[in-house]
């Protein structure tokens, strides 16, 4: 965890030093929706010329129920093409790649096991910037996830964890700077 939270700041220092002249090319942003769901994300997006920018996306999960606890950390990439607008605002499509790794526990036998994965989408979607620095982004795509077990006995070798083509939907509320 220590190693994501040092890539993820060394990564915003990096972008910084790229900033453009006159323009606000630096994004904040969380995704309040994904945490009703069991999935904090932030992302830094960093505006790369007129129409392209670059994003690291931490994130955690959580999901408990009467049954199964689990928790995952990750750490994903995303690059944006602006082709309406001047980036980091405006119409987009953007293509993104995930690591996630983390803990699952079964209750019922209290079996463990670590659980790892990653993830590929392909989105589209409209980013808004008020003069106040205020960030509103809608996007919208599909996405492929694989994650696996490592336990192959107990209750992990009875079930398979989230594998598949899904939709992905984000809301994200953020600040331009």
């Amino acid at each position: 965890m220590k190693k994501i939270i040092l890539f993820f700041f060394v990564s915003m220092a990096a972008m910084h030093s790229f900033a453009q002249d006159g323009k606000k090319s630096n994004v904040i942003k969380l995704n309040p929706l994904g945490a009703l769901f069991g999935s904090a994300n932030f992302s830094f997006e960093h505006a790369l010329n007129d129409n392209s920018s670059i994003s690291v996306n931490p994130s955690l999960g959580f999901l408990k129920s009467s049954e199964f606890k689990y928790s995952t950390y990750g750490l994903g990439a995303q690059y944006r093409y602006y082709f309406k607008g001047e980036a980091p605002k405006g119409v987009y499509t953007a293509a993104g790649v995930g690591y996630s790794f983390g803990s699952a526990k079964y209750t019922l036998d209290n079996s463990t096991s670590s659980v790892s994965g990653f993830n590929g989408e392909a989105l589209f979607g409209k980013q808004w910037i008020w003069g106040s620095g205020f960030v509103l982004d809608l996007n919208g795509g599909v996405q492929y996830v694989n994650l696996k077990f490592k336990a192959t006995s107990g209750a992990f070798a009875l079930y398979e964890p989230l594998s598949g083509i899904l939709p992905s939907l984000n809301l994200s509320l953020g600040y331009n700077f």
